[in-house]
Parts: C-alpha cells; structure tokens; sequence
C-alpha cells in the first residue's frame, strides 16, 4: 500500500467521514464529491506495474489524488461496475511510469454519496 500511495504522489491519508447516505441504490451513479470504494490495478502493456493495486480504496471523486483522468473516468459509474481506465501519466512523473499509456482496470465497489 505504501508503494502504491508513492506512486499516486499521495501527500496525506485519505479520512472518510460522516456525512454520507446510508445506502446507495442500484441506480445511483457516482459523482463529484462522492467517495467510491474501489478495487483496482494498473497494467503497463498488459503487464501489472509495482505499487499500481489496491482493494477497497476510498477515493473522493473530485479530490485531485490520482493521476489527472482517472477520477474523471468514474464519473457516472454505478456500484458493481467495473471499468477500464485509459491514463497517460504525465512526463513529470515517477521515471519508470512518465509519459507511459497504461490502463487501470477498475471496479468500482460501493459508492458514498455526500
């Protein structure tokens, strides 16, 4: 985990706190400012890429703590779903992942809404 959150440029611990609803419908999409619990990893021309996984992660969408793209792309995604996330990291990154396509397949586990 520590891997992964160096290789997001984390600065801090994402807290989760109150404030959410208590359940989501099967109907109910994800949008800014919700906090999606995801499963996911990123592959480098198909192959996993160190520090590029993580299984129930909170992420607030909107936050800026991935990569740009990435939480864009789960905008609209409902709980269950699972997606394919085309990122382009940028060329001012970690050496062996600047300016390199990869793709994140992502499932998106249970959505909090705000």
């Amino acid at each position: 985990m520590k891997k992964m959150l160096g290789v997001f440029g984390l600065c801090g611990a994402l807290v989760c706190t109150g404030g959410y609803a208590a359940g989501v419908t099967a109907n109910d999409t994800a949008q800014n400012g919700d906090t999606v619990i995801i499963d996911f990893a990123g592959y480098l021309n198909g192959v996993a890429f160190e520090g590029g996984t993580a299984e129930s992660y909170p992420l607030v969408l909107g936050s800026g703590q991935f990569v740009p793209g990435f939480e864009e792309q789960l905008i609209g995604a409902k709980k269950g779903e699972e997606r394919d996330l085309n990122i382009t990291f940028p060329k001012q990154y970690v050496p062996s992942l600047a300016g390199k396509d990869v793709v994140f397949k992502v499932k998106v586990v249970d959505i909090k809404k705000k």
